[in-house]
């Protein structure tokens, strides 16, 4: 049996022969503890035989790919098939506060509370159909529609495809042709007169739609006007009430406590491919295959951009962490951070952008993308883990 009086971790950085007898170029299957103790790692015990990719722990559930198929594990066993045609390419998962978790893999998203499995967004309406004229109580003048998708199982609204200009000379509207999706009904709004605002004036199984009634009835405002379907994008985070997703250079946020929406003009372009996504109390933590940079701040339009000159990060290495657990100068930090893998190095990012290498000239790594994540062993014992993908 191997054993050190005193055992100072892993170095592959400095040459062999300047180690000490307390150094390590490598350790397989063992656990370090919180004294620097080596100890043999437990063993594994086989759940199942078949392949199960794309792990992640969800609220109550966990989800994982076993081919093509997204499943949800439940505690007691259960299994429910959320998707039947994912793919075998990365999946990136988000936890919602609400309990749902969404799911994309960069050409398909969605989202799911663990029993089913839903479309994360609708799209905008194909068509606007065709309009004619009804007697009716609305002021004659010009006027706009606007028609939108609202999913049936759960009134999900989606945004909304808007006229021109339309004159109303009897008082009323009619629309013949709408377009029609399965799952959906579509909300008809209309604007006052000259064509200002969107108020709902009725929902519609069919093709056909008329308005009758006066102005004085439109009165509940359309929520989605302007709005478009969240992107498809990879990595994705949730932050003050928003969803983050990473577009290759271009980090999107949705619309506040609406995770299925998105405003054309919530987007930041980073310059490089954007590989982590790991918010903290004031401010943002994103990698990308240049460097880590912090968007400082608590407000979407107000953040702001410092580079922390710690290097590239490699795609996937980036997961959230307790603070009080990451060592900060001759202490520990406080508050949420987080940990990624940066100019080689595993560094510690807290709040107000403060960074910490935890292997600074000890330990270096080549990899380009892992599959990363912190958890606590028994004793409270920290780790950070990120197989190579």
């Amino acid at each position: 049996m191997l054993t050190f009086e005193g055992f100072s971790g892993i170095n592959n950085v400095q040459p062999e022969l300047r180690l000490s007898g307390r150094d390590l170029l490598q350790a397989r299957d063992v656990d370090i503890g919180l004294t620097g103790e080596v100890m043999r790692r437990l063993g594994l015990t086989q759940a199942s035989e078949d392949c199960h990719k794309n792990l992640w722990r969800a609220s109550g559930f966990m989800l994982a790919t076993i081919g093509t198929q997204l499943t949800a594990i439940h505690p007691d066993g259960t299994r429910r098939v959320i998707h039947p045609a994912l793919g075998t390419e990365r999946v990136w998962y988000c936890n919602l506060p609400d309990g749902r978790t969404t799911f994309t893999n960069g050409l398909i998203q969605g989202v799911t509370d663990g029993m089913v499995g839903t479309q994360r967004s609708l799209p905008v309406p194909e068509s606007l159909g065709a309009v004619d004229m009804a007697r009716g109580e609305l002021h004659p003048g010009p006027y706009r529609y606007h028609l939108s998708y609202v999913r049936l199982a759960d009134m999900l609204e989606g945004p909304t495809a808007s006229s021109e200009m339309v004159m109303v000379a009897e008082g009323g509207l009619r629309l013949d042709g709408l377009p029609e999706r399965e799952g959906c009904a579509v909300n008809v709004y209309l604007s006052g007169k000259d064509g200002e605002g969107a108020y709902l004036a009725g929902t519609v199984a069919g093709g056909s739609f008329e308005f009758r009634g006066n102005n004085a009835a439109l009165v509940l405002p359309c929520r989605t006007l302007g709005a478009q379907a969240f992107p498809v994008g990879t990595i994705t985070a949730f932050w003050r009430g928003r969803v983050l997703v990473a577009q290759d250079d271009v980090l999107w946020a949705s619309r506040p406590m609406a995770p299925h929406l998105a405003d054309w003009r919530d987007f930041k372009s980073l310059g490089a491919p954007i590989t982590a996504i790991q918010p903290v109390d004031d401010g943002v933590y994103v990698g990308t295959s240049q460097e880590l940079v912090f968007l400082a701040g608590t407000e979407w339009e107000q953040l702001a951009y410092v580079p922390t000159k710690r290097g590239p990060v490699v795609l996937g290495s980036g997961v959230e962490a307790p603070g009080h657990r990451l060592q900060l100068g001759d202490g520990t930090g406080s508050g949420q951070a987080m940990l990624c893998i940066a100019g080689g190095e595993v560094v510690a990012g807290f709040s107000g952008g403060q960074t910490s290498s935890l292997t600074a000239n000890r330990y270096r790594t080549t990899v380009s993308e892992v599959c990363a994540t912190f958890r606590e062993l028994p004793g409270g014992i920290p780790q950070y883990l990120a197989v190579p993908q």
